[in-house]
C-alpha cells in the first residue's frame, strides 16, 4: 500500500517582492495605507505577496514574527517593527529591502513604485534618470536599534 500526500504550495511560494505592511490598526497612516494598498496591488499586477506585520495585539505581534520568520525576512521584521503606516518593499529572492511606500501616496502612485520595484526585482532593467526620483516614499530611520 503506498500513501501518497499532497501539499499544496503556500500563496508565498515565488514571489518577486514581499510588500511588508507595518501597521497598527490605531495609527491613523495604518489606516489611510490599508484602504489604498488592496487597490494598488491591484493595479500593479505585479508578482508580489503582502505580509503584515502588525503590532495592534500581542497576538497579532506573534503572528507577525512567525510569518517573518516564515519568509526569511526577520532582519527587517526586527528593523521596524512597532514603526507603523508604511510598506517596505522586499526582494524576494535576496531578502533586501528595494524601497518603501507611505500612506501619502495614492493607490496609483503606489501602484507604479511597485511595479518599477518588482519590475527591479525580477530582472527587469531600468532607465533611471537624474532628475527622476527614485520609486516610493524615503524608508524611515531604523526604528530598532541592536543592544549592546
Amino acid at each position: 500500500m503506498v500513501l501518497s500526500l499532497m501539499v499544496a504550495a503556500p500563496a508565498f511560494a515565488n514571489p518577486d517582492v514581499y510588500l511588508v505592511n507595518f501597521r497598527h490598526a490605531k495609527n491613523t497612516q495604518s489606516q489611510q495605507l490599508d484602504s489604498q494598498l488592496p487597490m494598488a496591488i491591484e493595479l500593479a499586477k505585479i508578482n508580489a505577496e503582502e505580509v503584515i506585520i502588525d503590532t495592534t495585539t500581542a497576538a497579532k505581534w506573534e503572528k507577525s514574527a512567525h510569518d517573518a520568520f516564515n519568509r526569511n525576512i526577520v532582519p527587517v521584521f526586527n528593523k521596524w517593527v512597532g514603526l507603523p503606516g508604511f510598506v517596505a518593499v522586499v526582494d524576494a529572492k535576496n531578502k533586501t529591502v528595494i524601497g518603501c511606500i507611505d500612506a501619502t501616496r495614492t493607490a496609483s502612485d503606489m501602484a507604479l513604485d511597485m511595479k518599477t520595484m518588482a519590475g527591479a526585482a525580477s530582472g527587469d532593467p531600468r532607465l533611471v534618470q537624474a532628475s527622476t526620483a527614485a520609486a516610493g516614499s524615503p524608508c524611515p530611520a531604523t526604528y530598532n536599534q541592536p543592544l549592546g
